[in-house]
């Protein structure tokens, strides 16, 4: 992993809430929350609509590694997220968690982060199994 991910991952808030989203919030997200990807995890564009970075970072993770190659993939691994309610205890001012996290089919695990060009919108990436918080996340997934 690059520097400026570790730098990154350490500085982030990165904290499963232990109760997973109640109904209610979970509505919301399912109202409110959208996919929008990010050119940075990306090394094919596909049917994402995205412009590739002029200076892609080597240390972010690809969806492209993790087969994620249309767009139609990720906005259902965002509402399989939103199901499951796997939430950050950190929440935005407007009442949506700061991130979110899904385990495909093939027990691969996303982290999506809220932040985007529209309000509700959410990208996502998968992380690596070299990262502690992977097996917290695949755990949390088991458990509730």
């Amino acid at each position: 992993m690059g520097r400026r991910a570790t730098e990154a991952i350490e500085s982030s808030e990165r904290s499963l809430r232990p109760a997973r989203a109640t109904e209610i919030e979970k509505a919301l997200l399912s109202a409110k929350a959208i996919y929008e990807g990010s050119p940075y995890h990306k090394r094919n564009p596909g049917d994402f609509g995205l412009t590739p970075p002029a200076l892609p970072r080597k240390d972010k993770t690809l969806c492209d590694e993790a087969q994620v190659h249309e767009a139609r993939v990720a906005r259902d691994l965002l509402q399989r997220a939103i199901e499951r309610g796997l939430v950050s205890e950190a929440f935005n001012n407007l009442g949506f968690p700061k991130q979110l996290w899904v385990v495909d089919d093939d027990g691969r695990v996303f982290e999506l982060m809220y932040g985007g060009s529209k309000t509700g919108a959410y990208h996502g990436y998968p992380v690596r199994r070299s990262d502690p918080f992977f097996d917290e996340v695949l755990d949390a997934w088991r458990d509730r």
